[in-house]
């Protein structure tokens, strides 16, 4: 995890570092992408549309590789099961996202991993050789 400085600031000017980071709406473009959410000292930040990949399981950290590759910020990861569905639940601040199924980090059993159905915020394990999306996150304290 990182702490935003200014001299990491991407596209954004108006921090108060004594105040953390309370003057960003959500929605705002910071770290390399989207900030959707802050709770307890932690802004969640989601990579940028373009970084989406779609994947079996295995290959999820493609999305990882994406969201580096396309941002001179780092610490990406592709999100636990309880993380993506944050995400989901404040899907309206980032930049897009398809009704589709989004792939967690967090394995259930067997041929299986778990993900957020998009289209309603449904948890559920799919086998890990579905083609779904995977999307990075970043957790950035303030």
């Amino acid at each position: 995890m990182s702490v935003l400085t200014s001299n990491q600031v991407c596209n954004i000017c108006c921090i108060h570092y004594n105040a953390g980071l309370r003057c960003c709406a959500l929605g705002s473009l910071v770290e390399g992408g989207y900030l959707f959410a802050k709770t307890g000292g932690i802004a969640w930040i989601v990579a940028c549309a373009s970084t989406t990949v779609g994947r079996t399981w295995t290959l999820r950290n493609d999305a990882v590789t994406t969201a580096q590759a396309g941002n001179a910020c780092g610490d990406w990861f592709v999100p636990s099961r309880t993380d993506l569905q944050l995400g989901h639940d404040c899907k309206c601040f980032w930049d897009s996202f398809t009704s589709d199924v989004y792939w967690s980090n967090t394995w259930r059993s067997g041929a299986l991993a778990w993900a957020v159905w998009f289209g309603n915020g449904k948890i559920s394990s799919y086998c890990c050789t579905w083609i779904c999306k995977a999307r990075a996150f970043r957790r950035v304290s303030y």
